[in-house]
């Protein structure tokens, strides 16, 4: 890292310099907000989903708006992880793990560390909180130094958390930044940002399934919304009773449909019962972690293609998802409409 621009942290030692912008911090923390969004991969390997939206919905905007995309890099302690980044992010940005970016500097590096409070997060404490591996991820940077991560900054760790308390001392109104991006799946954890308080005193539970139920409510308020009045949605719907016939299905397709595949949610018209859209929640654990369910998956994605029906998955540890479902909406109306 350039002296003359920032700070460094090296061999456990944390280095102050000048900042080489007065208006913008050259070292900052992004904290996600509450909840454990760390998964452990069956397979192995550790990712994050959170720390990837965080870093493309605003992270890249906040902190790195004039700086070209070939300028900026994202660095991770794991492989997996490193995938993660480069499906969220989907341009030029270059994603590694720390290791694999020695020898290379960029204007900015925002490094996704993983971790949660969960007892496999802490797990990973150890080889995260390596000194040698947080100087070299700190020292890649020329310019600034984003460090995301968990709700909590790492309490567990050792070198991290001492980043994290230098870049708070050195500017406390500014070196740690909240994110603000949630997912209404973060009800399934103990801890939640408060934004989330009115509708987990919505939820209803006509499911078994928390998640499920999280859904529903959350597509109740969206369509009784104005744009979508004339719209409803039914659970649950057998993948068979949205087709209608099975004579351009493959026998695997048309067998998998026979065996009563169905869709969690099914938006469609109040007026011609025509679905407008199909929603699946995806857990983790059932679907990311699991290869027979993903064959499956596939399957359904697949047949829904087939017949024109839109299909929108929603991860457990995604983002945004209201937003996501009233855009899909609106498209899936206008297409309708240019149609007709």
């Amino acid at each position: 890292m350039d002296p003359k621009s920032a700070n460094i942290h090296y061999d456990g030692q944390l280095v102050p310099y000048t900042k080489s912008d007065p208006d913008s911090a050259a070292l900052a923390v992004v904290r996600t907000a509450p909840g454990n969004h760390m998964r452990q991969h069956v397979g192995g390997g550790r990712t994050n989903q959170r720390e990837a939206d965080v870093i493309a919905k605003e992270v890249l905007a906040q902190f790195c708006s004039g700086t070209r995309h070939e300028d900026i890099g994202v660095v991770t302690p794991y492989r997996r992880q490193v995938d993660k980044v480069a499906d969220a992010l989907l341009n030029n940005i270059q994603a590694d793990t720390v290791h694999k970016f020695q020898g290379r500097e960029k204007e900015i590096i925002i490094m996704s560390t993983v971790l949660d409070e969960t007892k496999d997060g802490k797990g990973g404490v150890d080889f995260v909180d390596n000194p040698q591996l947080v100087n070299v991820a700190v020292s890649r940077a020329i310019k600034r130094f984003i460090l995301v991560t968990n709700h909590d900054m790492l309490p567990a760790s050792r070198h991290l958390r001492d980043l994290v308390q230098f870049i708070q001392y050195q500017d406390p109104d500014n070196g740690i930044f909240e994110s603000g991006v949630l997912s209404v799946f973060d009800l399934l954890y103990r801890e939640y940002s408060a934004v989330l308080r009115p509708l987990a005193a919505r939820v209803q539970a006509p499911s078994t399934f928390a998640s499920e139920n999280i859904m529903w409510t959350v597509l109740v308020d969206i369509l009784g919304e104005e744009p979508f009045k004339h719209l409803a949605v039914a659970p649950q719907v057998l993948l068979r009773n949205l087709l209608p016939s099975l004579s351009c299905l493959t026998t695997g397709q048309a067998a998998y449909v026979r065996n009563r595949a169905s869709i969690d949610f099914v938006i469609y018209s109040r007026i011609t019962n025509r679905p407008v859209l199909a929603i699946e929640v995806d857990g983790f654990a059932f679907h990311e972690g699991n290869e027979r369910q993903k064959v499956r998956d596939i399957l359904k994605d697949e047949i829904c293609s087939t017949h024109g029906i839109q299909l929108l998955r929603l991860p457990t540890t995604g983002s945004g998802e209201p937003e996501l479902i009233r855009q899909r909406l609106l498209a899936a109306t206008a297409m309708r409409t240019a149609g007709t």
